[in-house]
Order: C-alpha cells, then structure tokens, then sequence
C-alpha cells in the first residue's frame, strides 16, 4: 500500500547521471538548505534519499527512496519510513481490539463506526503519500531532460 516504483530514463550516461545526483542530493539536511533531497548517491550507482523540498510538519510520510542506476535507467523505489511502518501496523492491530473491547462494555453499535474510520484514516495517509511520491518524481525527473 505504502511502496511505489518508478524508473526513469535518460539519454546521460552512468557516470553524469551520479554527478547530477550527487550535486543536487547532501548527506544531512541543514536549515537554509537548497538541496533537494538529503542521503547518498555512491559510485555504483546506488541510491538511498529522502526529499527534503516539503520538509516540514508531515515529513514523516516523506517517502525513503532507494534505486539503482543501470546505464542510462534509474530504476527507484519508493517506501515509507521504517518508523512510520510501525506506527501504522500499530494502529491497524490495536483498534479492532479496542473496538471489540469496547463494544462489550458498552454493547452500542455505533462504536462500530471506527472500523470505516479506521479505513479513511490509510486513505487519506495514502493520498498523503502517493502525493509526495508524485512530487519527488517530478523533481528527480526534471534533473534529466
């Protein structure tokens, strides 16, 4: 639900992609930074980035960005923070108990209401994401044409 990939193609060799990338990309972001993304770009051609353009309240679903350059294709995946996994499998395993707990005490239908906001709290994640997904890709793209 939460991984994306994208490859993107370019007529640059190896070589120049790695020194776009490795000029546009800083190992920690600082405040006042104006690079783009935050992480490292090696030799080999692999990478390992998180964007730093929305960096702000929400970066927690900033995606974390690995890849691998092949010629002249950068094959990207895009994840979401090993931290923010927990979280998330948390909430998804701990509310049907609350819920169920609850609806015993209470015995009252309406608490049942919390499975379908349960299901529009990870839509809306998912939007979150998918969109600073979308806006990476834009940006790593415009580095290549």
């Amino acid at each position: 639900m939460f991984k994306k990939t994208h490859t993107i193609k370019t007529l640059l060799s190896k070589e120049e992609i790695i020194a776009i990338l490795q000029n546009k990309v800083e190992n920690f972001h600082r405040d006042n930074s104006k690079f783009d993304f935050e992480g490292s770009v090696n030799l080999n051609g692999e990478i390992n980035i998180k964007p730093t353009f929305d960096f702000g309240p929400r970066n927690q679903f900033r995606p974390e960005i690995t890849g691998k350059i092949h010629g002249n294709q950068i094959d990207l995946v895009f994840d979401l923070s090993s931290i923010m996994k927990k979280v998330l499998w948390f909430i998804i395993l701990v509310e049907p108990l609350f819920i169920v707990f609850i609806y015993t005490k209470i015995q009252e239908k309406q608490v049942l209401l919390f499975f379908p906001f349960l299901i529009g709290f990870l839509l809306i994640l998912k939007f979150i994401f998918d969109s600073k997904v979308k806006k990476s890709i834009t940006v790593l793209e415009s580095y290549f044409k």
